[in-house]
């Protein structure tokens, strides 16, 4: 397999992925299926506007599903995450941001907040929007998209297929929806979600687990032990942790036994994501590079990345290949690897 064809697997894994996790939340035109992960919209949301760039289909049903469902994003949380992106994508989440307060009326004050973040200037050279899996660009486009080009990206003019549904929050992977229909979108909800699927949390490592500031994360995890139902215990040098009783809120929030119903499987999207933009630019460094042994040990880096974000959760993944085989297995292995962690829990 040539570098070039080795690119274009992985991308098209990624896509494929990402076009099941939209399905999930309501999105036309994929299949759907239940994965065993809890589904984060704003940590998908930034991944996707970079991916989906190689497809423009997706990148459009998102607009579409976002003009139906914004009211369920986060906008203080995904400002919180796009400010530890670079330029380029604080640019392209603000044009997004700017084109839905132009398209979804009754979310306008919000995504307006969010399309000021960063703006294109004089010094920013317009660039295509999209990029075809071979890497060429698109032709500049006749009629030019005004709300993008606002921020330094040329497409065409277009209007949304609005076909859409609204999020089913009694889906499993969607437990973030329903918490968020519960306690109100923000930290408590947040906050719960990561006690249903962790042991116990202590606020700083709650906070760097959901992407919001400490002092919030803290605010609400009082708040909500006095309801007694989110409870305290002293754990090591006097630090306290925040814990509930998993199969008590599995059973009130699934309707079931939590036997028959197991809740869903935590994520670190933000880092998973993360790691999985560093594959990709790996990728772009392995095609550059003429040495076999140089190449193998670059794939392996990025088994290694991907590895770690999702075994945290005890995930069932293959394992990450020693160093002692050929290149050539190392490609192979390699491909085995995304096939298998981007298809845990979905259709195989």
């Amino acid at each position: 397999m040539s570098q070039k064809e080795f690119k274009h697997f992985f991308l098209e894994n990624i896509l494929n992925f990402l076009w099941r996790q939209w399905s999930s939340l309501g999105v036309a035109g994929g299949a759907r299926s239940e994965d065993e992960w809890v589904i984060d919209p704003e940590a998908l949301l930034l991944f996707s506007i970079e991916i989906s760039r190689y497809e423009p289909r997706l990148f459009d049903e998102i607009l579409d599903w976002l003009v139906v469902n914004g009211r369920w994003i986060d906008i203080q949380r995904l400002r919180g995450i796009v400010k530890s992106k670079d330029e380029k994508t604080q640019r392209l989440m603000s044009a997004v941001a700017y084109f839905l307060s132009q398209e979804a009326k009754s979310y306008r004050r919000k995504w307006q907040a969010l399309a000021g973040l960063k703006a294109s200037d004089s010094r920013v050279k317009e660039e295509m929007l999209f990029t075809t899996r071979e890497g060429e660009l698109f032709p500049r486009p006749g009629e030019i998209s005004e709300p993008f080009n606002k921020y330094g990206f040329l497409r065409e003019n277009f209007s949304l297929r609005k076909m859409s549904r609204p999020v089913s929050v009694a889906a499993r992977n969607n437990m973030r929806f329903l918490l968020r229909a519960l306690f109100g979108i923000g930290s408590r909800s947040e906050c719960i979600l990561y006690l249903l699927t962790h042991e116990a949390g202590h606020p700083a490592e709650v906070a760097d687990a959901i992407g919001i500031s400490v002092r919030a994360v803290q605010d609400a995890l009082i708040e909500l032990s006095d309801s007694g139902l989110v409870m305290t215990r002293i754990k090591g040098k006097r630090k306290i942790e925040y814990w509930l009783s998993q199969k008590k809120w599995g059973e009130f929030l699934l309707g079931a036994d939590s036997d028959e119903q197991k809740l869903p499987v935590w994520l670190d999207w933000i880092s998973l994501f993360s790691a999985l933009n560093k594959v990709r630019d790996i990728l772009n460094e392995v095609e550059q590079v003429v040495s076999d042994y140089l190449r193998s040990s670059k794939l392996r880096e990025a088994m290694e990345t991907i590895s770690l974000e999702f075994s945290k959760s005890g995930l069932d993944l293959p394992a990450v290949p020693g160093e002692g085989i050929s290149p050539d297995m190392y490609e192979e292995e390699f491909q085995k690897f995304i096939a298998k962690v981007l298809r845990i829990g979905g259709e195989k």
